[in-house]
């Protein structure tokens, strides 16, 4: 086994032992001592408060940040939820110009220029579903440019002059191309083929969906301008969609799945540049390596680690994040980068002049860049040890159910404020009565971020499937969704589907 620097081996242990009476009092204990921990090369810059979720945008000119949890962080009585803050002079502010609107918005990402030329992709929710959002900042605040309900943006990629962005649905239907910026880039999406398991989804009595080979869960793009969606197929396996530079066309590549776990909440699933023009990183719980037009698996940081975020440096240098641990993978190997006082990270992300910037331990560290600037002066950024606190209000949207998902939620009705409790939902029950081949599933009354739906859990994607189409056939103006949760429940109904009626708790 290899031995750190400076570690006292078996022989200079012995050695220590052997003459402490002639060295005239140098201890057994001391001699035993372990080794200090290694010296970290990241430095705090600012403090952020522990209990708020922060995402990190580097873009060029500024360290910004994200947030859900304005009103938490800053103590405001404001109607904001959600905003865009940037690190100036070891401090984080956030600007009423870059306040979002509406609650509930999760931003995914932020590219361009600051302050003058940014373009922001965000999830939001009408508490049904997600929605696609795209704003470009204006000279008094964030203007809404793209806002698609059932959608979401999966990436966004800089192609030649041009940046793109990959829109997928939440459930089922189209994906789509949206140009954020510059010239209109007309890429074609390969569609599910028509015949045999992948000819999409087709029910009694409604329209078939437009669905495309690979669903996409990421979009990115290589160095010279390879554009790739990673996503399952019809058959629940994984799959490549490429477009090669000056092609309209797409080619499936089969690939191995990144991780053998079940993707989790936590996991953020991503396409980045690799280090050479034609390579990229897809990151999954695990990670894969697009090289030469071709997929592998590579071994995870750790044994049994999952990676749940990561960032690529402009090198290639891939910059991941365990559970709390931060590695670096350069060339073939991984190496673990140390943090200051041994705190727990929380997010990385990499800018475009090679700093990499940590949320770790209540602050923002940086190591690297052009402009590297010094850390904070010693004592005035207290850092947090152990593992980190869970945000007290954070959001992540559920992911879209399917196949795969361990547990799927048909969201079918959303509570208005003036609907009782004991609301029994007549519609839906009138659409279901006779219908027992949904037996099977269990309905509830959920509770997320103060807002309750009702909804039923069912135990396969295929009786998912049937729920919704029926609710969605039957009940005028629903707009039922699948998701991918298993959220608080407040109330269970129990149905009785050949009277159609409920019986009421308690009889």
């Amino acid at each position: 086994m290899a031995q750190a620097p400076g570690a006292p081996g078996a022989a200079g242990a012995a050695g220590a032992s052997s003459t402490a009476g002639a060295a005239g009092g140098v201890k057994a204990d001391e001699a035993a001592k372990p080794e200090p921990p290694p010296k970290s090369a990241f430095a705090p810059v600012a403090q952020i408060p522990e209990e708020v979720e922060l995402r990190l945008h580097p873009v060029e000119g500024a360290l910004l940040v994200s947030t859900s949890n304005l009103t938490m962080l800053e103590g405001e009585q404001e109607a904001v939820a959600a905003a865009v803050g940037v690190l100036k002079e070891g401090k984080i502010e956030f600007p009423k110009r870059l306040h979002l609107p509406g609650w509930w918005v999760s931003v995914i990402g932020v590219h361009g220029r600051y302050p003058d030329q940014l373009d922001l992709i965000a999830t939001g929710t009408t508490g049904r579903t997600g929605v696609a959002e795209h704003y470009a900042l204006g000279a008094k605040g964030w203007v809404q440019r793209v806002s698609e309900a059932g959608q979401w943006f999966t990436g966004v990629a800089s192609m030649g002059s041009s940046l793109v962005g990959l829109v997928g649905p939440t459930m089922i239907g189209p994906s789509r191309f949206v140009t954020l910026r510059g010239p209109r880039v007309g890429l074609t999406i390969t569609p599910a083929p028509r015949k045999g398991e992948c000819r999409g989804f087709d029910f009694e009595g409604a329209s078939r969906y437009s669905e495309t080979e690979v669903r996409p869960e990421a979009f990115g793009a290589t160095r010279d301008g390879t554009a790739l969606s990673y996503g399952l197929n019809c058959k629940g396996e994984s799959a490549l969609e490429v477009w090669k530079p000056g092609e309209k066309r797409s080619t499936i590549v089969p690939i191995p799945a990144p991780s053998d776990e079940q993707s989790a909440d936590d996991v953020r699933t991503l396409i980045l540049p690799g280090p050479g023009d034609g390579e990229a990183w897809i990151v999954d719980g695990g990670v894969l390596r697009y090289q030469g037009g071709e997929v592998k698996k590579i071994d995870p940081p750790a044994k049994g680690a999952r990676v749940l975020t990561a960032s690529a440096a402009p090198d290639g240098t891939l910059w991941a994040l365990t559970d709390g641990a931060l590695f670096a993978r350069k060339g073939d190997a991984w190496e673990q980068a140390p943090l200051p006082d041994g705190v727990k990270a929380r997010d990385v992300a990499v800018g475009s002049d090679g700093a990499v910037w940590v949320a770790a331990g209540g602050a923002i560290l940086k190591h690297g860049g052009a402009s590297e600037a010094a850390g904070a002066a010693p004592g005035t950024i207290q850092l947090q040890k152990g593992p980190p606190p869970k945000p007290k209000e954070n959001r992540t949207l559920p992911r879209p159910g399917g196949p795969t998902c361990p547990q799927n939620l048909v969201v079918l009705y959303t509570f208005s404020k003036t609907a009782p409790d004991d609301y029994d939902f007549p519609l839906t029950r009138k659409a279901l009565k006779g219908r027992t081949e949904f037996s099977p599933a269990r309905f509830v009354v959920t509770r997320d971020m103060g807002q309750r739906f009702f909804a039923a859990f069912v135990p396969t994607w295929d009786l998912a499937k049937k729920l919704e189409e029926r609710i969605k056939t039957d009940v005028q103006g629903s707009t039922p969704q699948i998701v991918c949760a298993t959220p608080e429940v407040v109330r269970e109904l129990k149905l009785d589907l050949k009277t159609g009626e409920v019986a009421k708790q308690g009889g």
